[in-house]
C-alpha cells in the first residue's frame, strides 16, 4: 500500500462515517495518533474517536465531502466541506486538514485548519455581531 492509497481508503472512511462507524477509526489511524482541530488537541485513538462520538451526538444530519487533495511523501493535504445541523440550525464549515502517514501507512497525525471565528462563534447571536463588527474594523485599518 501507498500513501494516495491509504488516503484514498481513509478518505472514504470519513465520508461514510457514522455515530455507529466510529469504532473502524482505529483500521486508519495510529494508536497514538495526534488530532487537531479549533477546539481540540488530543493524542491516541481513542481520545479522537471521542470526539467524533461528541460530533454525532450534538450534530444531526452530518455530511462529509472530501474535494481536493495533494501528496508529498507522506503527508497528505486536502480541503473538504462539514455540513450538518446544530440546535436545528443548518452549519457547513469548510476546511483544509494535513495528514501524516507513518511506514504502516495510518494517520499518525491529523490537523484539521478552518476559521472557527466566521464558520462558527459568527453564527450566536451574542459573540456574532460582536466578532463581525470585530473584523470589519479591523479590514478597514
Amino acid at each position: 500500500m501507498n500513501v494516495q492509497t491509504a488516503f484514498r481508503d481513509y478518505a472514504e472512511f470519513l465520508e461514510n462515517l457514522t455515530a455507529e462507524g466510529v469504532t473502524g477509526l482505529s483500521t486508519y489511524v495510529a494508536d497514538d495518533v495526534l488530532f487537531s482541530d479549533p477546539f481540540h488537541e488530543v493524542k491516541g485513538a481513542a481520545q479522537m474517536a471521542r470526539i467524533f462520538v461528541q460530533m454525532f451526538e450534538k450534530v444531526s444530519d452530518v455530511s462529509f465531502k472530501v474535494n481536493n487533495s495533494a501528496a508529498s511523501g507522506n503527508i497528505v493535504y486536502f480541503n473538504w466541506v462539514l455540513s450538518g445541523k446544530l440546535s436545528k440550525k443548518s452549519w457547513i464549515i469548510e476546511g483544509v486538514t494535513q495528514l501524516k502517514f507513518n511506514d504502516k501507512m495510518k494517520v499518525e497525525s491529523h490537523v484539521e485548519y478552518w476559521d472557527a471565528a466566521s464558520q462558527f462563534y459568527e453564527r450566536f447571536p451574542i459573540f456574532g455581531p460582536m466578532l463581525r463588527y470585530f473584523r470589519h474594523r479591523i479590514a478597514g485599518l
